[in-house]
């Protein structure tokens, strides 16, 4: 696998973040607007709530409700300048990356990765 470095420090606006699991039934909000971030969907389930991307979820008629098709995790992960990171999924202008320090894992913005 190719390492990749973090250009610029990033720091979670989330710190309890939205957790799915296959199966899941959601309340969906809008869809984000920006486009370097299309692809996402606000979605509540209890007293969490997060983006997600629309790829996961089967959505109702009336685009209210959805079902969860992956289990998922909104955790986005806080990176320093430099860092060193391996990519394991990218989606809709975010990528999943492994550290390569302590193996943590969490989304980050593809705008900051080398």
């Amino acid at each position: 696998m190719k390492i990749f470095k973090i250009l610029k420090d990033y720091r979670t606006k989330y710190e309890d973040p939205i957790i799915l699991s296959v199966g899941d039934l959601v309340n969906l909000g809008e869809e984000e607007k920006e486009e370097k971030w299309k692809g996402w969907i606000w979605a509540e389930i209890d007293i969490k709530k997060g983006w997600i991307p629309i790829q996961i979820v089967e959505i109702s008629a009336d685009k209210k409700k959805g079902k969860i098709l992956e289990n998922y995790t909104a955790k986005e992960l806080n990176v320093d300048k430099d860092d060193q990171v391996l990519k394991v999924k990218a989606l809709n202008g975010w990528t999943w990356v492994r550290k390569t320090t302590n193996n943590e894992e969490g989304w980050i913005p593809d705008e900051i990765i080398e």
